[in-house]
């Protein structure tokens, strides 16, 4: 049975209590990258004044419960129906929030605090929050004349989506907008999960009507089975918790799927840019770019090609990634030696980026078996 957060669960992980600027000044520390230092020590370093504390002082103390049911809303809310229902096509990530909040509020622990990122400085979102407001432990970015401008013009919520890590979300409307002009097929497959949203925008599709996906979080795995059963009872899914560049070693899938789905969809992890929790995890299993690119990324395509019909269409979505110029054009040509190379399309996102560890320009691959 899937568990929803309701916003009296989200503020309960949060020490709302309200202390006096005073204790505010007296109790509450610095974290650097090597150290801890007290918030005296900060404030008179800095020449902060007063009309600067007292800033600080209501953005992280006496408006905390303002700002978490304000995030909790726009964020974390679920929509009353769950349906698409007379929804504007789109393949921009950004339209249509609303309906990835059923994702984020399911996965808000793997989404904010478990999943990272080897961009050095970026913290995952949920573990600043936490420190600043149950250990009394301010990250020094949110001391930075920067932010206190920001803050001064209210945007602390802009600052800490900013400057910290937040594990990327597909919004199931783009996904249903590529089914429903794109990738016109009866049956789907998909060698991730994309923390069930693949599965909620595709079966919002009347036309979809069976879905077999894999993944190796067992979390994921569950909640989409489960999810699936609850939102759309009359249609078939199965769910595989395995690496998909091994699930060609189960010989039940193999005698089941070959040559079987009419569209294969996903998009891969962009090898360390996000790194999720989990020892089965392709950039756990293999330590070189190399080596992932061989073992994980090729095998997965054969496991693609094994499973798709002849003349089917299979897309995957991918970004640059900074630490690897070459990244999408070695991905590609891996693809390229088993499926024919159709078209790209370009998802512009709009992201607040301060920190520069993501890239808003995501493009879509089309392949032809």
């Amino acid at each position: 049975m899937v568990k929803y957060l309701t916003l009296n669960n989200w503020l309960k992980l949060f020490d709302t209590t309200i202390i006096t600027k005073r204790d505010f000044v007296t109790n509450y520390v610095v974290k650097t990258n090597s150290k801890v230092v007290t918030l005296k020590e900060v404030i008179k370093k800095k020449k902060l004044t007063n009309t600067e504390i007292e800033l600080l002082y209501f953005v992280f103390v006496k408006n905390k419960i303002t700002y978490l049911t304000n995030f909790y809303n726009k964020s974390l809310k679920i929509n009353d129906d769950l349906h698409f229902k007379n929804i504007n096509l789109s393949l921009n990530n950004s339209h249509n929030p609303q309906y990835k909040n059923i994702i984020r509020n399911v996965y808000f622990k793997e989404l904010l605090l478990e999943t990272k990122t080897d961009i050095s400085n970026v913290r995952p979102f949920l573990e600043v929050i936490y420190d600043l407001f149950n250990n009394n432990i301010i990250d020094y970015k949110l001391l930075t004349p920067s932010a206190i401008e920001l803050f001064k013009k209210n945007s602390f919520g802009s600052v800490l989506s900013g400057f910290y890590f937040r594990s990327s979300i597909l919004n199931p409307v783009v996904i249903y907008t590529l089914s429903k002009k794109h990738l016109k097929g009866k049956k789907l497959f998909t060698p991730t999960l994309g923390w069930s949203s693949y599965m909620y925008g595709f079966f919002n599709n009347d036309n979809v009507d069976e879905y077999v996906g894999t993944d190796v979080i067992k979390s994921v795995c569950n909640n989409t089975k489960n999810i699936a059963t609850k939102l759309f009872p009359n249609k078939k899914i199965d769910i595989y918790c395995s690496p998909s560049e091994l699930l060609l070693k189960n010989n039940n899938f193999t005698k089941k799927y070959k040559n079987y789905f009419d569209i294969i969809f996903f998009s891969p992890p962009y090898y360390r840019l996000e790194l999720y929790p989990g020892s089965k995890q392709s950039t756990n299993m293999y330590k070189t770019y190399e080596e992932w690119l061989e073992k994980y990324w090729e095998n997965t395509i054969i496991l693609c090609n094994y499973v798709l019909k002849k003349n089917g269409k299979m897309a995957y979505i991918i970004s640059g990634y900074d630490k690897i110029t070459s990244f999408n054009k070695d991905m590609n040509k891996i693809t390229k030696k088993y499926f024919k190379y159709d078209k790209k399309m370009v998802l512009n996102n709009k992201n607040i980026d301060f920190t520069k560890h993501k890239d808003t320009n995501e493009i879509i691959y089309f392949f032809t078996k």
